[in-house]
C-alpha cells in the first residue's frame, strides 16, 4: 500500500511570511537535477515521482523531507533524505538538491538514482 503523507507548511516561522522563492545556493548538481522550469512546477513533478516510487514525504515550502522503506525493519531497508528546489547562482536554472538524513549510504544511493532517473527535468 502506497501512502504519501503530505503536509504543506509554507509559513516561515522566523519571518512570519510565506516563502516566495527557493534559496539561492551552491551545491553539486548534474544535468538530471537541473531545469529551467519554474520552481513550483519542479516541486510538483518531484512529488509525483516520489509517489510513483512508493516514497512518503512532507513538504515545507521548497523542501521535501522524504522516507522510503519501513523504519521498524533493518537499517538497510529504511532511508530518509531531504530534497530541496534551489536556484543556481549565476545561472538561470533551478536545481534539486538531495541530502541523506538517515539510513545507509548504499540505500540512499539506490533510491536517489531511481528518482533522479525518473525526474527527467
Amino acid at each position: 500500500m502506497v501512502t504519501s503523507s503530505v503536509q504543506d507548511t509554507t509559513k516561515d516561522s522566523a519571518a512570519g511570511t510565506v516563502a516566495d522563492e527557493p534559496r539561492c545556493m551552491r551545491f553539486t548538481w548534474s544535468m538530471k537535477t537541473t531545469s529551467s522550469l519554474q520552481p513550483d512546477a519542479i516541486i510538483t513533478h518531484v512529488c509525483s515521482v516520489l509517489v510513483a516510487h512508493g516514497c512518503r514525504y512532507r513538504r515545507h515550502a521548497y523542501t521535501l523531507t522524504c522516507w522510503y522503506g519501513d523504519e521498524n525493519c533493518s537499517a538497510e531497508s529504511y532511508v530518509q533524505w531531504e530534497m530541496e528546489v534551489c536556484r543556481l547562482p549565476r545561472l538561470s536554472l533551478n536545481g534539486v538538491r538531495l541530502r541523506r538524513v538517515a539510513g545507509s549510504a548504499i540505500s540512499f544511493k539506490n533510491i536517489a538514482a531511481r528518482i533522479t532517473n525518473d525526474l527527467r527535468l
